[in-house]
């Protein structure tokens, strides 16, 4: 298909195709959540029916902020890298490749942050260990 393509509409539909593909994946899982809550509801409306006791809904477990703020980090600081290395292979870029160096700290900084409020978390959940196993009413 682009084996006769002009690069310059190549590269005018390179930034049409990346937008309607994200466009594309925000509306399938839309409609996927969607479905899921409907089953969930029939499913609900059929035990009613029958005199079944009703499910109980399952608990989502919440993500703690560290892998978040990780998952970021990791991929600011593949951007940035991949960005200091393409501009710094190119030898007309004297002073551009600075440039990649600012997603590549972004990513280290949100990398740190992830393993502070990692080591946050842990010492959270030890303390609630320690106050759990106490004994009460001494």
């Amino acid at each position: 298909m682009f084996a006769y393509a002009d690069p310059e509409q190549i590269a005018v539909m390179i930034p049409i195709v990346a937008i309607l593909g994200g466009m594309g994946i925000a509306v399938v899982s839309i409609i996927m959540e969607g479905r899921k809550r409907d089953l969930e509801h029939k499913e609900r409306i059929i035990a009613m029916e029958k005199g079944i006791p009703l499910p109980e809904q399952p608990e989502k477990a919440a993500k703690p902020v560290y892998s978040k703020r990780r998952a970021q980090g990791l991929v600011w600081f593949g951007i940035g890298l991949a960005l200091t290395i393409a501009l710094r292979v190119t030898p007309d870029a004297d002073v551009a490749w600075g440039w990649g160096l600012v997603p590549l700290f972004i990513g280290a900084g949100l990398l740190i942050a992830a393993t502070l409020d990692k080591k946050e978390y842990d010492a959270n959940l030890r303390n609630m260990d320690r106050s759990a196993s106490r004994p009460t009413g001494l």
